[in-house]
Order: structure tokens, then sequence, then C-alpha cells
């Protein structure tokens, strides 16, 4: 490995893809995002990342002059070899052979694909707020909600890679509906799809997270409401801190951008909860986790 060699990340996501080509130290070089255009369908999103990735490796190869090593896709959902599981609500996503589109488009450096949380976390891991972990758990609090577990230093994907998919825990005792109905009972509470839509329900109008979030500041009626749902969150999160007994959480995800409200708040459940209470911090890449996941994912 030569020291202008560079790799190649891929993070494919509902609304936008961003592709970078980047060094073995893992800074971005060249990047380009794209607008998924998810109402047209699976496969024009993977052709127009490919189209973007080729033109993006070529790119780089004439600037730098070096070869490129590796390619890292942060995908929605589980890449099997012919399918995707748990995909998203994109047309025709869960037929997409991932790794073999992106085998064929790249065949002369290694593929790597991996879920889009989890790639979020072996980039906390190599270069942010995991580095040097043994066991800690990687959060994210956004329109979709998930976690990576680290154990041993290393990510856990369990049997299935489907480990830390606490979007299908359960929120009550006699819930009867779930994944095998469609169904994500936290993630459809706590999601921030879902935080908005509670909120424009309860508060008439059009409304994010992030709106309620803001409003919590000076209306009582919102801060109930976000207290409510940060509630529900730190339910869940401090009953996997019970289980896996973690050094550190790290939080990453569109609710950070209230990380002042979000931050205390799951503080005081895990010091009153758990046994031995893990720091809680920040993720370190907060704007761009999935890129630098795929990214961290390329390099050897």
């Amino acid at each position: 490995m030569a020291a202008n060699d560079f790799v190649l990340g891929i993070d494919l996501g509902g609304t936008k893809i961003a592709v970078a080509t980047a060094t073995i130290a893992g800074t971005i070089i060249h990047e380009q995002v794209i607008a998924t255009q998810a109402h047209r369908g699976a496969e024009q999103a993977i052709e127009r990342t490919i189209a973007a990735g080729r033109q993006l490796v070529e790119q780089t190869t004439v600037g730098q002059g070096g070869t490129h090593i590796g390619t890292g896709v942060a995908n929605m959902g589980i890449a099997l070899e012919d399918r995707v599981l748990m995909a998203p609500n994109v047309p025709g996503w869960d037929r997409l052979p991932i790794l073999q589109l992106m085998q064929r488009a790249f065949p002369s450096a290694p593929v790597h694909v991996e879920n889009d949380v989890k790639a979020a976390a072996y980039a906390e891991l190599r270069w942010g707020a995991l580095a040097g972990v043994d066991v800690g758990i990687y959060l994210n609090l956004g329109t979709g909600i998930a976690a990576t577990l680290i154990v041993n230093g290393a990510i856990m994907r369990g049997a299935h890679g489907a480990a830390g998919e606490i979007a299908y825990n359960m929120r009550h005792l006699h819930d009867e509906m779930g994944f095998q109905q469609g169904r994500a009972p936290l993630e459809e509470f706590v999601g921030g799809g879902a935080i908005g839509e509670r909120a424009r329900l309860l508060f008439g109008e059009p409304a994010s997270a992030k709106d309620i979030f803001q409003l919590a500041r000076t209306n009582p009626e919102a801060q109930a409401f976000v207290e409510a749902t940060l509630s529900e969150i730190a339910f869940h999160m401090t009953n996997l801190a019970i289980a896996v007994d973690p050094e550190r959480i790290v939080i990453g995800g569109g609710l950070m951008n209230s990380k002042e409200i979000v931050l205390p708040w799951l503080n005081t459940y895990i010091k009153r909860f758990t046994p031995f209470p893990p720091v809680l911090q920040e993720a370190h890449f907060s704007q761009q986790a999935g890129l630098m996941g795929a990214i961290a994912l390329a390099l050897p």
C-alpha cells in the first residue's frame, strides 16, 4: 500500500447518496452528493451511484496518482448476496444484489458492504469517540433508531447481521404488531419522522423533530412532549446498557442537533439505573457518519 493510494466510500441513503474518495488516513479527497429520487425506484439510484463512483475514482487516480485499493458501502438494511433484508421504503431496494453490483462496477479492489449504523460505528471505532473502547454502544437517534454493540473492541453483528436493531423493540407488554407485520414499534414512536408526525397531530401544524425540540424551550406542552419522547428512548437505552455493561455510549443522528437537551436527560437515566454508569457522549462524526463509516470499511 502506497502513501497516495485511496479508497472509495459510498453512503446509500433514502433521501441522498454520498460518494467520496479518501486517503488511507481517512481524509476525503473528492466528494459528490446525489439525490436518491426514491420514487423512481432502486435501480436508477444504484446506476447513478456507480457512475458517480467511477467518475471520482478516475478523477482521483489522475490527480493523486495512486491506486484504488478498496470500496466501502454503508447500506440501508442488511445486504445479503442477492437481496436486502429490512430494506427501507425505496421501491425495489429489497431486490438489489448490492455486493455483486459493486464488485462488478469496481472489480480491481475489495468491496465491503455493511448496514449504515454499523458502518458509522466502524468510523467511531477507527477515528472517533469509540477508539480504544473494549465494550461500548453506538446509538443512532435519527429518522431510524438503531444501536451497534461493541464487544472485545469489535462490532457484534449477530447471527443474521441484525444485532442492535432496537427499532423493533416492543414498547408495551401486550404489543401485538411487530416485525412480522411490517411494524417497528419503537421507531414508530421515537424516530425523527414519527416525532414530527406526532407533533403535528398534537400541535396542529407541520413540524419536524428539530422544530418541536426548539419549541420545547419556551412551550410547556412541547416540553412535556419532548420529555415523554426522551423518557421512552432512555428506557430502552438504559435496559440495553444494563444488559451489555458498556464503558461508553456514543450517540449520533439528527436528534443530536438538540444535544443540550438530549444528553442530560439520557444521562440522568443511565446514572440512576445502571450498576456501572457508562460515559455518555456525542459521536465524533455527527454529520457524515455513514460516509465516514463507508470509508472506514474500505480501508485494510
